[in-house]
């Protein structure tokens, strides 16, 4: 049955990467840390931090889709922690979770609604914050832009961070230029972060 899903996921994943076809996107992995690539996470809890609650639970459960796909066990914010539209995250209440699950990293990630050259080119010694810096970061950007037609750009940031050392261990951030639904920008930003994981051997090889 697993086998099943799996399949079924990536076919309507490929299926969504098709229809993008016409937009623009690509990402820019900013920082790797050395002493992890090659080595796979195992348990991921994600963090999507959205003010529209149902973008931010589809946005978290395709991560969750891919990643199980991956062979990497993973958990959503939305099922696991209570957040309420402008109420704050307490560390502790992330840790509590991390602690139940046994996850070994966490992944936060966020949209920014800014001009390509304010996103890719800023020097930004944030990136380098514990994950709980960064979710804090990350608060100030919350709104996910909405789709009226041409010159619409999403810029997805997304930090994945050791547990035990709160440390970075990857980020990048992933743009699409004009797609046409949510759900399409939403796939296909996802997967661009995925792919930069696996290039990097941050995911379980295939047997």
């Amino acid at each position: 049955m697993r086998k099943i899903e799996t399949t079924l996921f990536m076919a309507v994943l490929a299926i969504a990467v098709v229809a993008c076809s016409g937009s623009s996107s690509r990402i820019i992995p900013t920082h790797m840390e050395e002493s992890h690539v090659g080595k796979p996470i195992k348990d991921v809890l994600i963090i999507a931090i959205i003010d529209n609650q149902e973008i931010r639970t589809i946005l978290e459960k395709h991560f969750k889709d891919w990643l199980s796909a991956k062979g990497v066990e993973a958990i959503t914010s939305a099922d696991v922690l209570a957040v309420e539209m402008g109420v704050k995250l307490e560390k502790e209440a992330i840790v509590e979770v991390v602690d139940k699950y046994e996850n070994d990293t966490i992944l936060i990630t966020h949209v920014v609604g800014m001009e390509e050259s304010e996103v890719f080119s800023r020097d930004r010694p944030r990136y380098f914050y514990n994950y709980y810096g960064f979710y804090n970061y990350g608060l100030s950007y919350v709104t996910w832009p909405t789709i009226y037609g041409e010159k619409v750009q999403f810029n997805l940031e997304t930090r994945l961070y050791d547990v035990t050392t709160e440390s970075l261990i990857w980020a990048g951030e992933s743009q699409i230029k004009n797609p046409k639904t949510t759900g399409l920008a939403i796939g296909q930003l996802v997967e661009m972060v995925i792919k930069e994981l696996e290039k990097n051997g941050l995911l379980p090889k295939k047997s």
